[in-house]
């Protein structure tokens, strides 16, 4: 999808495709550092930097969701948050990208310049089976704080949640174990302004249609950027690619 234009509107969030005040802003303020997000359905985005940089999510399998898988993609670096088919799929790729996934995320990594925090959590924190175990990143780029919570399926400790600290894009999951009470209190704690559903198309409409500050996008892309982050937390939804 091409970027065409950034909306600057009442929300304050910079979209792709968008009109503001009977006209189309043709790029955007050189001051700014803009991040791009494309998403491939799923939990599969790509976070790229201004410089470029670009981060690849829970990429899936062929036929192990509800979408096309996407090709021609190259990012730098990959983000596996469990070992499934529907989110482990690193070759899905055309190059040998940096791969953090498993006990690899976990900890603080740096890669490409970029300082990606992993926080795993276990369904059952007794046994601690790395069967079982997601890992929830957390990075910074062009500004804006990150968190990708994956496939969680349960509470992460307050401990956790306090290491992971305040962000600014959330990406939750939309359906899965995680209760409607647990989703609101992990955004509490990290108290997003922007707020991405992942999951199928009707598991992130389900999930918006709870909030009133919802914003819809007309594509499958956004941009962002630190300046345009709304003044309250608002769901992004993406159209399905």
């Amino acid at each position: 999808m091409t970027v065409r234009a950034l909306l600057f509107a009442p929300l304050a969030i910079a979209l792709s495709g968008c009109f503001w005040g009977g006209s189309v802003k043709e790029s955007a303020p050189t001051a700014q550092r803009i991040v791009r997000i494309d998403w491939y359905g799923q939990q599969c985005f790509r976070i790229k930097s201004a410089l470029g940089i670009a981060v690849l999510t829970n990429p899936f399998a062929p036929g192990t969701t509800e979408f096309s898988a996407p090709k021609n993609l190259a990012p730098e670096i990959i983000l596996v948050s469990t070992e499934k088919p529907d989110a482990n799929y690193v070759d899905l790729v055309d190059n040998t990208p940096h791969i953090l996934r498993g006990s690899v995320g976990v900890g603080t990594n740096t890669s490409s310049g970029l300082r990606i925090l992993g926080v795993p959590v276990f369904k059952n924190p007794e046994t601690q089976d790395v069967g079982d175990m997601n890992v929830i990143y957390r990075w910074s780029m062009d500004g804006l704080r990150f968190c990708f919570l994956g496939q969680l399926g349960t509470l992460p400790p307050p401990a956790d949640l306090q290491r992971i600290g305040r962000v600014d894009v959330l990406f939750i999951p939309a359906s899965g174990t995680l209760t409607g009470a647990q989703r609101q209190q992990i955004v509490e704690a990290l108290q997003p302004r922007i707020i991405v559903p992942m999951g199928s198309s009707g598991a992130v409409s389900r999930y918006a249609s709870g909030y009133t500050a919802v914003y819809r996008l007309s594509g499958s892309a956004a941009l962002l950027s630190r300046d345009s982050l709304p003044a309250v937390p608002t769901v992004l939804v993406f159209r399905a690619p």
